[in-house]
């Protein structure tokens, strides 16, 4: 009897070892949510709450702008399409003098029924570097994502599997939506009531808000124009 006993007292103990060196094998394998540093936020020029991911440019440029945006706003796709992708070459691109300091801030409108989904993966895409790909896409099929809601399907077809997943693992976990929620504030705080508006900012504390579409010819006057009056090398 004593004998079966400690036979039995072996069983149980081998079950309970591979039981826990199976959950050791999961926790290890699982999908890698959002450190709290994915929260962290910066100021560049007085402008406060920046999520890094979703700003360009040089933090030392002569402005910085804030562009409110919502996935599912027509005149939001528009003004990506024609007049901010040419900002973002001409002023923010690493391959020429970055004057202009880009932040792309979420402005989900409660009536878009998928606009905050979006914002979500838009969010998680850049948190893993993938922001242009992720934000051009939404835009693009902006009308399909808004007749079947699925805006992950229209993620998942520019990322690679693995790129995806993590993206996914963001996303489900909901660690990053505080910084969706701190752009929302920001915009209210600035008086945002409609997507798009952007707010430009010069070194001097002036600040210019444009709301809806400007195409990029006649924004480009505008900025040249603050860019010229807030160099260093500029007289007043």
């Amino acid at each position: 009897m004593r004998t079966r006993t400690v036979f039995l007292l072996l069983i149980f103990s081998s079950v309970m070892a591979v039981a826990a060196l199976a959950n050791e094998t999961r926790q290890k394998t699982a999908a890698p949510k959002a450190s709290p540093s994915d929260l962290s936020t910066i100021s560049v020029n007085g402008v406060g709450d920046i999520d890094p991911a979703k700003a360009f440019g040089s933090k030392d440029a002569v402005l910085v702008i804030e562009i409110f945006s919502d996935f599912q706003c027509p005149t939001c796709k528009q003004l990506y399409q024609a007049t901010l992708t040419h900002v973002m070459d001409t002023y923010a691109s690493s391959t020429t003098a970055c004057k202009i300091y880009v932040i792309h801030r979420d402005f989900p409108l409660s009536y878009h029924a998928y606009s905050r989904t979006a914002a979500s993966y838009s969010r998680a895409a850049a948190h893993i570097g993938k922001c242009a790909e992720v934000e051009t896409a939404l835009f693009q099929n902006q009308e399909k994502s808004e007749a079947n809601g699925d805006v992950k399907a229209i993620v998942a077809a520019v990322l690679a599997p693995g790129e995806m997943k993590r993206v996914q693992s963001l996303v489900d976990s909901r660690t990053l939506e505080p910084l969706i929620d701190r752009d929302t504030q920001r915009g209210l705080s600035l008086l945002v009531r409609a997507t798009p508006t952007m707010v430009i900012h010069t070194r001097d504390g002036h600040s210019f808000p444009i709301s809806g579409m400007v195409s990029y010819d006649v924004l480009k006057i505008f900025l040249d124009k603050l860019i010229r009056e807030n160099s260093p090398s500029s007289t007043h």
